[in-house]
């Protein structure tokens, strides 16, 4: 009996020796997400995050990256102080080594201090301040467009456009320009004033503000005793709402408005002044293109990133939510992929290696990065260099891309802008 046990349990033994072992499931990719979840700039944040985890699920749902999958950290950068916290919270705490977000240009510029400091990798989406990647930072990539490029295109549609269907010579338009007095207002009305004088194009008006103001009254009324042609505002939601309900009470008309990203992006501005807002121009990603001009593979990602994002929030995305799902997507398709040890430090030497033609990503963008190596500013580093940029319109139905053409959905409509009696 003895010898039977033996037996029994050697072969027992054998049995257990041959049984794969359990596999142990590959730890997720942990990614810290700043972005303003609450206070003013929380529309517009919390329309980067519904983007983003749409990137994330699809990602996911194909079996993550190199069989891993994404899991996202939260934080609430609602303010530059916030940011950093948040930041340091994730990194300290957590043990995130690689940040996304931000936003709004304040919030970039903090996360990505906070995330260099510690030799975190960076990822900005939409924050588009041009001394985001001017400091000598390593490890902070802005996949968005730069200030300059918004600018550039509210007065390329100008110029190129508007002119035009205003039947104007250029030179014979009154164009004002009015900033807000932080780093994105300030950055895009230094672009735009050096742009105009390259082109040779006076401005009839240029006066910054400052953000917190509660009565636009003074600067309207400037502006009608300007009475210029076209107005291009570079504001947030709160200041843009008040500037526009102010218009309307002093009535206050031009023949094209053409607001600059954040405020003039934000779904706050339809909701709060109703469909007062078609007609509106927006400068800022494109929140839809033209089909033609993307990778047919990426037409594919488009489709459904529109269709989760529609049914999920009953309206298309604006140009930011594009933009944030776009930058994440290739950070999940094109860096993650290649990396070995997700270093920060090797996801730098990845991304520095991205070379993607234009329309490679859902808004139109491409992938090329500036590494102290650009001959219009040798010490930018992480800056996209192939980051579209267009105009967008405020249409009854949502927005749709109007500018450059070969970007655009459809052409402008309602130029001249009526008046606010008939609107």
């Amino acid at each position: 009996m003895r010898g039977i046990e033996r037996i029994g349990i050697i072969l027992a033994s054998l049995l257990l020796a041959a049984s794969p072992l359990p596999v142990k499931a590959q730890e997720n990719i942990r990614i810290g997400v700043l972005l303003p979840l609450t206070g003013p700039l929380a529309k517009n944040g919390l329309e980067n995050w519904e983007a983003m985890q749409i990137a994330r699920d699809m990602i996911n749902e194909r079996g993550g990256v190199q069989g891993r999958k994404i899991e996202y950290l939260q934080g609430d950068a609602n303010t530059p102080n916030a940011a950093i916290s948040e930041t340091e919270r994730l990194i300290t705490k957590d043990g995130i080594k690689i940040t996304t977000g931000s936003f709004a240009s304040p919030i970039a510029i903090a996360v990505s201090q906070a995330a260099e400091r510690h030799g975190v990798f960076h990822w900005e989406t939409t924050g588009a301040a041009e001394v985001i990647t001017r400091r000598g930072f390593k490890h902070t990539f802005q996949v968005g467009a730069p200030a300059r490029k918004y600018g550039q295109a509210a007065v390329d549609f100008i110029l190129n456009d508007l002119a035009k269907r205003l039947n104007k010579p250029v030179d014979a338009l009154k164009i004002a320009l009015l900033w807000e007095n932080r780093a994105f207002g300030k950055s895009v009305g230094d672009g735009i004033r050096a742009y105009t004088q390259s082109k040779g194009v006076k401005l009839a008006y240029d006066e910054g503000y400052d953000q917190t103001a509660t009565d636009m009254t003074p600067i309207v009324q400037k502006l009608k005793d300007v009475a210029p042609d076209i107005v291009i505002a570079i504001s947030f939601p709160n200041d843009a709402i008040l500037f526009q309900r102010k218009a309307k009470e002093l009535d206050f008309n031009v023949a094209a408005f053409i607001g600059v990203s954040a405020g003039y992006s934000s779904p706050d501005l339809r909701d709060s002044i109703g469909d007062a807002v078609v007609g509106i121009c927006v400068a800022d990603f494109p929140p839809k293109v033209n089909a033609a001009v993307l990778t047919p593979e990426t037409k594919k990602v488009a489709e459904e990133f529109y269709k989760r994002y529609e049914a999920k929030l009953k309206r298309p995305p604006a140009g930011h939510a594009a933009a944030g799902f776009s930058a994440v997507w290739a950070l999940f398709t094109e860096v993650l992929p290649k990396a070995k040890t997700f270093e920060p430090d090797e996801l730098r030497e990845v991304a520095l290696k991205l070379d993607l033609p234009e329309g490679s990503l859902v808004n139109g963008s491409g992938v090329k990065f500036t590494n102290f190596d650009w001959a219009d500013d040798p010490k930018d580093a992480g800056q996209n260099l192939r980051a579209s940029i267009g105009v967008w319109q405020w249409t009854k139905a949502g927005n749709e891309e109007v500018y450059p053409p070969e970007l655009a959905t459809q052409p402008p409509a309602m130029v001249p802008l009526p008046d606010w009696s008939k609107r």
